[in-house]
């Protein structure tokens, strides 16, 4: 039955996708053909819009994971998909534009125009593939809810705090994952418990019985998630290396070349005078607005660390009350919070506080991407209770990061750190780019600036003996239950 499930799931994504992209095409070439009749012909402008069409597509699919329906949240996998369509459409868009200009042709056009009925057709042409992807989405989201119902999940741990952090999150997930019962990876029936269960969330165990559970789990063909911990970001980034005949794993760490420093430092100067310049109209709306509500002082400046522990003053826009209003400003902000004004409610929703930043990254006290500069207060405490909290600052602090899009405001110190270290271990020029157009998707988050708060899901109780039913005669009263092993 499960086999059978998988293999059906996969036929259907793969004809789901298979349609998408076809529509997705259709409309574009089909809409933009009426004013460019060149297009439906064997033509130079016909395969060169074609490849252009398809190329572009496939790399910002692979950028944002495409049709990934049961993967990711439905409002993830549809920002992305149409971010995907509405840069392809414009990038190949302006490919056919160009291809259109010949001086020496009467029927052509003697200079670019990227205007007039052309673009017309353009927004046409993309409104049309918004709704395909909406209507497909929503299709196969309730397609595949109905094949592969939740899953039922169990939850080994150390202690009833992480299986809270673990049940909160796959409370986000509800239509994928049923949390059913927790044990104690100690507990004397945690196997037969795993048996029993569909998927297995492994949470903060000792390594060597992290191990044996996980051996277990593989050969009984359960499916396992493991709460990643500090050295498995080392272990992520091991090459297999074969010496003589034996395999190896390597891990070196490798920093990044004098090469990939300067092209990263010349992309933040290129890009930050580019974004303050078509930002500027607007940074200028915002300082007006919180100049004329009376609320302090239009910028908001604060000692963030960056680089090597180097405190340098962050830029941001103001949005809460000035310090002496509320509570202190050493405090992140939670929840509701009151010292956020009216207006500084809006310009954190869409971020539009970060904007002074591109400041910052001019001058070279931030890069585009990168970890992101906490408060020093934060990092004083968060160091103390995860010390490898300081390893994030092997890297200069970014306005954009993994953390930043896989995370929220409230994410854990901890898993702000590992987000980070994945990042920093997995450096690359391209995987800069990458994170920087995935940056589009946060907008399209409602979570994404969540502030913090004392919520709790729905978590059952740790469980550290045996099940009553899988003790014979404990219903009648006649079987023991074996003590565990160690202490809580």
């Amino acid at each position: 039955m499960r086999y059978k499930r998988f293999y059906t799931t996969q036929l259907m994504k793969l004809c789901f996708q298979a349609l998408l992209y076809l529509l997705l095409f259709a409309s574009f070439f089909g809409l933009l053909s009426i004013s460019n009749p060149a297009m439906l012909s064997l033509s130079r402008t016909a395969a060169t819009t074609i490849a252009t069409f398809v190329v572009v597509m496939v790399i910002l699919t692979a950028i944002f994971s495409g049709y990934d329906i049961g993967v990711k949240k439905k409002r993830t996998v549809l920002s992305g998909l149409s971010l995907t369509v509405l840069f392809t459409d414009v990038i190949t868009y302006v490919q056919l534009q160009i291809m259109n200009v010949n001086p020496q042709n009467p029927e052509a056009n003697a200079r670019l125009v990227l205007g007039g009925e052309d673009l017309a057709l353009l927004g046409c042409a993309l409104a049309l593939q918004l709704l395909v992807i909406v209507l497909l989405v929503n299709a196969g989201y309730a397609l595949y809810y109905r094949i592969n119902p939740p899953q039922d999940c169990l939850i080994v741990t150390s202690s009833q705090e992480l299986a809270e952090h673990v049940a909160e999150k796959l409370a986000a997930f509800r239509q994928l994952y049923k949390l059913s019962e927790v044990v104690h990876y100690e507990c004397p029936d945690v196997k037969k418990t795993i048996l029993e269960h569909s998927v297995v969330f492994l949470a903060g165990i000792p390594d060597t019985e992290e191990a044996l559970l996980e051996t277990y789990c593989y050969k009984h063909n359960k499916s396992i998630y493991l709460l990643a911990e500090m050295e498995d970001v080392i272990i992520s980034t091991a090459q297999q290396s074969v010496l003589d005949d034996t395999p190896f794993l390597y891990i070196g760490h490798a920093e990044p070349t004098v090469v990939q420093l300067f092209i990263k430092r010349a992309a933040d100067i290129a890009f930050s005078v580019l974004g303050i310049v078509i930002t500027s109209p607007v940074m200028l709306i915002i300082a007006l607005v919180l100049k004329c509500s009376h609320n302090g002082s239009v910028l908001f400046r604060q000692e963030r660390a960056t680089l090597n522990g180097r405190v340098f003053e962050i830029l941001k826009f103001r949005t809460m009350y000035p310090e002496n209003r509320a509570f202190e400003n050493s405090l992140s902000a939670r929840k509701d919070d009151e010292r956020i004004t009216p207006v500084g409610r809006f310009l954190r929703k869409y971020r539009l506080d970060e904007l002074p930043q591109l400041f910052n990254v001019l001058r070279g006290d931030m890069s585009l991407v990168g970890p992101r500069p906490e408060m020093l207060e934060n990092v004083d405490r968060y160091t103390r209770e995860v010390p490898e909290f300081r390893y994030r600052q092997q890297m200069k602090a970014g306005l954009t990061g993994l953390a930043q899009i896989e995370g929220k405001y409230n994410t854990s110190p901890k898993d702000k750190a590992i987000l980070d270290l994945f990042y920093i271990e997995s450096f690359s020029l391209a995987y800069d780019i990458k994170l920087l157009l995935r940056t589009l998707t946060v907008f399209f988050r409602r979570d994404s600036t969540e502030g913090f708060s004392e919520k709790r899901s729905e978590c059952p109780r740790m469980r550290v003996t045996a099940s009553a039913r899988h003790v014979p005669g404990a219903e009648t009263g006649d079987g023991a239950q074996p003590p565990m092993r160690a202490a809580l």
